[in-house]
């Protein structure tokens, strides 16, 4: 049970005027590393400052963090909170930086994107140069995850927007539009045993073969079950579950493998003959590709431009490469 320094109600003038970003800070970094030794050595100060940084806030909000017992210190309930809350500050402080900065610049940014793995690389490429061709430098990190944890850390203020599924979690304070819809294709290296001269190639024959497959309760992976259900067959033999098209190109080129990619992306490679796409239909499902932001925030400028070139380029693929389904 948590224990009061001094059995008093929180006093938020006191918490105003005492707690400060160097608190914030020791907050966040124990919330990333929960080690003093990498602590210390990230904010550059010693074991002994960051103690007594943790035992001032303890102070300021009149009760303990962290609680002690065999496994060392950890932080209780309320410390959590104050880390989880700490880290979204210290982001959003860095979000103020970087939108002076860009005022300070001119038509010039940063950003953080959020993607998932099977997204068409045309698309952030593209969205780049008809940002340049109108003189906006936009400086961007890219991080590849789940849409699950891409939504987690846009909700934190540790990324601007993301590219990826549709988000069923906290569907409130998310901002979802539809950028494109994928189809995908079957897969198999150029020198796959399964394509011999003439031969009609049926989802039947991929049965003696093992698969690579995507990880459970991804869009690629509901279609290639549904598919194989569709069809009447038992479930392909799994080798490999990934989602990582790197992973994927070096299993299929070594084994006699099959996989399931985005048609686009299986398309660019079929060009290179790295690989080669199974006459299989598959377009009876498609998965939407979905630009997530937070509803209701002010974006800077730059992000704000990028959000809708991106829509523009995704909806034009569409158009002129997998248009998408009519409604209904």
């Amino acid at each position: 049970m948590n224990q009061l320094i001094e059995h008093e109600s929180l006093d938020e003038q006191n918490i105003r005027s005492r707690l400060t970003v160097r608190h914030l800070s020791v907050l966040a970094s124990l919330g990333r590393h929960r080690n003093g030794h990498q602590v210390a050595a990230e904010l550059n100060l010693t074991q002994p400052a960051i103690s007594k940084a943790v035992r001032e806030i303890e102070g300021i909000f009149n009760i303990k963090l962290f609680d002690s017992g065999r496994n060392g210190t950890h932080p209780n309930r309320v410390g959590e909170a104050l880390i989880n809350r700490a880290a979204a500050l210290i982001n959003q402080l860095g979000d103020t930086q970087r939108e002076i900065e860009a005022i300070i610049q001119g038509e010039s940014g940063s950003l953080r994107l959020g993607v998932i793995p099977f997204i068409t690389p045309d698309l952030i490429t593209q969205t780049l140069k008809r940002l340049h061709e109108k003189k906006i430098n936009l400086t961007m990190e890219i991080r590849e995850d789940t849409t699950t944890s891409l939504v987690n850390q846009l909700l934190a203020k540790e990324l601007d927007c993301v590219i990826g599924r549709y988000a069923n979690v906290r569907e409130d304070e998310l901002e979802q539009q539809i950028l494109r819809y994928q189809r995908f294709s079957v897969v198999v290296s150029s020198r796959h045993p399964m394509l011999g001269a003439g031969k009609h190639i049926t989802l039947e024959h991929t049965t003696d073969f093992a698969w690579i497959v995507p990880p459970p309760r991804t869009a690629a992976r509901t279609m290639l079950s549904e598919l194989f259900v569709k069809a009447g067959l038992r479930p392909p033999s799994v080798r490999i579950e990934t989602s990582s098209l790197e992973v994927i190109k070096a299993a299929l080129a070594d084994n006699d493998l099959i996989a399931i990619i985005p048609t686009d992306i299986a398309r660019h490679y079929a060009l290179a003959d790295q690989l080669r796409i199974l006459p299989i239909d598959t377009d009876y499902q498609l998965a939407p590709l979905t630009l997530i932001r937070r509803r209701n925030e002010t974006m800077l400028p730059s992000t704000q431009w990028f959000c809708e070139q991106l829509l523009a380029i995704g909806h034009a693929m569409d158009e002129t490469h997998d248009a998408a389904p009519a409604a209904t």
